[in-house]
């Protein structure tokens, strides 16, 4: 639960509060300062759910992109990026890739003359984007649970020399 559960909620209560005392009290609020003190509650809950839902909006858009680095939003999901080695290795430049589960973009380039993709495979899923060379960008697509994923190339003997690494889903 965040401010703007607590503050929406309380504005929900305060709400249904005045209709309450609205319908059983002739004539209320009353003139004067009941009728400023109202208006005044009323202004500042409203005010603050409003704030809080965007500063809880930001705060959230902010998480994401820490949980996903370099992760971008892409149709709803998380893309993450990751690079071959530039030298030739067989290797990618992270070992560990982490964001929300969902529809997970993985996109790899290739600075490499070496061909390259890459593919995921765990719980059920196996998929493998386009093998590509210098210059090219592969690019793999998933729908995932939480849990443990890998990610590798499937070009043959690129994974059994260490071309890989871990996925983790939230």
């Amino acid at each position: 639960m965040n401010a703007f559960h607590v503050i929406g909620s309380l504005f929900a209560l305060w709400a249904l509060t005045l209709a309450a005392v609205g319908i059983t009290r002739e004539g209320f609020p009353r003139g004067g300062r009941q009728t400023v003190a109202v208006g005044m509650v009323s202004v500042l809950l409203a005010v603050s759910a409003i704030g809080s839902a965007i500063i809880t909006s930001a705060l959230e858009e902010d998480e994401e992109e820490e949980t996903a680095q370099p992760a971008a939003k892409e149709r709803g999901g998380s893309a993450l990026r990751l690079s071959a080695d530039p030298g030739g290795e067989l290797r990618f430049d992270r070992q560990s890739l982490e964001a929300r589960a969902g529809q997970i973009t993985l996109v790899m380039d290739n600075p490499s003359s070496v061909p390259h993709n890459i593919s995921i495979e765990g719980r059920g899923v196996d998929q493998k984007g386009d093998t590509v060379g210098e210059g090219g960008r592969s690019t793999v697509r998933a729908k995932l649970r939480p849990g443990d994923y890998n990610f590798y190339c499937s070009v043959p003997g690129h994974r059994q020399a260490g071309m890989q690494g871990r996925l983790i889903l939230k």
